[in-house]
């Protein structure tokens, strides 16, 4: 009798399995780096008047409005779009002109 050979498998696609489900994880919570680069300390949300989401003014004069804290950018290669002070001046400038506040 003929003793029989057992070959192992490498977990393969088990690790195949588990790179997949963790990048589904990661990838899902890239909105809260969205908000991180919107950063506004909670002193100046409480005295703007809870702060208003620039990034939701979709036409220039709603984001003019609130001059004190959201930028008009303008792009040839994307839509234009308003975005906080702080986020605007992260934008490269190669791609975005964002508009300095009237004073």
């Amino acid at each position: 009798m003929a003793a029989r050979s057992v070959t192992v498998l490498p977990p393969a696609p088990l690790v195949l399995l588990l790179l997949v489900s963790t990048s589904c994880l990661v990838s899902a919570g890239s909105d809260d780096r969205r908000e991180l680069l919107a950063y506004v300390p909670a002193r100046r949300r409480a005295r703007d008047g809870g702060g208003a989401d620039c990034r939701a003014m979709a036409s220039r004069s709603k984001c003019l409005e609130r001059s004190d804290r959201c930028r008009w950018c303008r792009s040839d290669a994307l839509d234009d779009m308003c975005f906080g002070s702080g986020e605007a001046w992260r934008l490269p400038h190669q791609i975005f002109s964002c508009e300095a506040p009237s004073a």
